[in-house]
């Protein structure tokens, strides 16, 4: 019971960042606005507020953070319903995939694959390059500004205006709403 637990909230993290993908989207993840010359100074800053509040700029870092958490205890989960056991506390998402695959019940090859689109296809290479990072710092990098040593954080990538940001927000919207279904279907078939 233990893991459909952390799958369960998993889920969680993950429909939240689903939906908060979903308003950036319809909103078009905008950057700037344009007013009336009769705007006052407050109502243009009140109407600038409301209409970039879902952009990238005020929530992609803490969408990619949720996203990632919600993976992570999917995939802990995932560990201790096919038998594996979670010995050390870690974030690094591409230790427990691999102790997901030497699992004694490991999940179906489809399964183990959009994790694996997950941890190394996700559509933010770029972010992780610019940072010489990988998906294993996640909780760092969406988490503070800067590394444990010290090094500032260059979020430019995951700040993208308008489409360009989208596309992006889209993949991993896309890679959270199959994630359920995906181990809804395995387990089916098991």
């Amino acid at each position: 019971m233990k893991g459909v637990n952390y799958i369960s909230i998993g889920y969680n993290f993950l429909k939240l960042s689903s939906n908060s993908i979903d308003e950036l989207i319809e909103q078009g993840n905008k950057t700037s606005i344009y007013l009336d010359g009769d705007t006052s100074d407050s109502e243009a800053n009140l109407v600038f507020e409301e209409k970039t509040k879902w952009n990238s700029l005020n929530i992609g870092i803490p969408i990619l953070f949720t996203f990632f958490h919600g993976i992570e205890l999917i995939l802990k989960g995932l560990i201790i319903h096919c038998g594996g056991q979670l010995n050390n506390k870690t974030h690094k998402l591409s230790e427990l995939l691999i102790k997901l695959k030497n699992c004694p019940n490991c999940p179906s090859t489809s399964l183990i694959n959009h994790f694996e689109t997950i941890l190394n296809n996700n559509g933010l290479e770029d972010f992780f390059e610019a940072n010489n990072k990988n998906v294993d710092s996640f909780y760092i990098l969406f988490k503070y500004p800067e590394m444990n040593n010290g090094e500032s954080i260059s979020f430019q990538k995951v700040r993208e205006k308008n489409t360009s940001g989208i596309v992006k927000f889209d993949m991993i919207r896309i890679l959270a709403m199959e994630t359920k279904g995906k181990i809804e279907k395995w387990k089916t078939s098991a």
